[in-house]
């Protein structure tokens, strides 16, 4: 019988894609004078691309963008600057995040968030998405100095909200991070599609969609 549903954030909560256009359309409004030399849609394109859904570390990414639009370095580190500011608070979450999210506890779900990265930029997120209150957990690699696919972060998330790893599903994109060290652990995991990888074997289940989880997850128990 599962007990407890933890969640990965990025590309499984937050719509990173749609984010980042959000996000790319203001900066061109915060910074005008770029665009007269750079054409949105080009830099657009080159941007999505260049970040990698997210996986491309933020030196090399921005590296790449004055590369291919011949900034200089001054601008790049404005664009990095504006970046580390302002994206954090773009925030798009996927359709029917908040439905799915209040069903599982509806449902008498215990629910826990289990993220990498830096408590600077995730916490925004999460502030911004508005779901820090379906959670009973909320652990962020940089604060518990463990990272996905460690097991510790997911014994921990289980520990705080009072459930065994038995009980418990994982639900990410990233195949590696959510579901292999969700399973190190013992827990079921479900992976949601990302449209870049293909279906680890090792999932429980898969899904495009948030919707499908309840019953996902109600296969599982």
């Amino acid at each position: 019988m599962m007990r407890a549903v933890l969640f990965d954030l990025d590309g499984t909560i937050l719509d990173r894609t749609s984010s980042l256009r959000v996000y790319l359309h203001r900066q061109a409004s915060r910074l005008p004078g770029l665009f007269e030399a750079v054409p949105f849609e080009e830099y657009a394109t080159t941007f999505l691309e260049l970040d990698d859904n997210g996986y491309a570390a933020r030196d090399a990414l921005f590296h790449g963008i004055a590369q291919a639009f011949s900034l200089s370095t001054e601008v790049r580190d404005a664009l990095l600057a504006d970046f580390r500011a302002h994206f954090p608070h773009t925030c798009v979450p996927f359709p029917r995040a908040h439905q799915t999210l209040a069903e599982l506890r509806r449902r008498g779900l215990r629910l826990g968030l289990v993220t990498n990265g830096r408590i600077a930029s995730q916490q925004p997120k999460i502030d911004g998405l508005g779901i820090a209150g379906y959670f009973g957990a909320v652990l962020i690699s940089e604060a518990e100095g463990v990272r996905k696919p460690d097991a510790e972060i997911f014994r921990r998330a289980a520990s705080r909200l009072d459930v065994t790893a038995g009980e418990t599903v994982m639900v990410g994109d990233n195949p590696d991070a959510d579901v292999r060290g969700a399973k190190s652990f013992g827990m079921k995991a479900i992976w949601k599609r990302d449209g870049y990888r293909e279906a680890p074997e090792s999932a429980d289940a898969v899904i495009d969609d948030l919707e499908e989880l309840p019953r996902a997850i109600a296969a599982l128990s």
